[in-house]
């Protein structure tokens, strides 16, 4: 597989230009930052904490050259940045932002031949959901504050209710 040395765009072995900026094309290895996708400035927020969160190293370069990453706080919203990742991490990224709905699924360039899936058994997506949200915790976090709560408040009402029984006694 190779890549553009301008655009960085991943390219088939037989490619020896760009077919997009007519740049030389150069053999691609682990650490080679590929492109993703290209996404508006609106993008770059959501699909930056999507990689990172999955521990899949990114940078965002303006198509014009300017690199802006997490340390970066203004961006231009209408310029286009190329999501650039590590090459080894191109199979993951690219199924990010296939969810995210950045990419179509169909334009994928590399196949991961490494992993197989048919030995691993598949979650169901209550299991993929809970995972990933933490849902269950933050249900039972919820009810036993609710308790909480209603306990309180029938404690301090059984006290008011106990005081004005005994001041009508006197």
């Amino acid at each position: 597989m190779k890549y553009c040395s301008s655009c960085k765009r991943l390219i088939s072995d037989d490619a020896d230009v760009c077919q997009e900026c007519n740049a030389n094309t150069v053999d691609v290895d682990g650490t080679s930052a590929v492109t993703v996708a290209v996404v508006k400035a609106q993008g770059v927020s959501v699909l930056e904490p999507a990689l990172k969160d999955m521990g899949i190293p990114c940078s965002f370069e303006k198509t014009d050259g300017d690199v802006y990453n997490e340390f970066n706080a203004k961006i231009n919203a209408d310029s286009d940045y190329r999501v650039l990742v590590p090459f080894d991490f191109y199979g993951k990224a690219f199924d990010i932002c296939a969810g995210i709905g950045v990419v179509n699924p169909e334009d994928r360039l590399v196949q991961d031949e490494d992993t197989d899936d048919s030995d691993i058994p598949q979650k169901s997506y209550n299991e993929k959901f809970e995972e990933a949200n933490g849902v269950k915790h933050r249900t039972f976090q919820m009810i036993w504050a609710t308790i909480f709560i209603i306990a309180a408040c029938l404690l301090i009402w059984g006290i008011d209710w106990i005081a004005e029984f005994i001041k009508t006694l006197f």
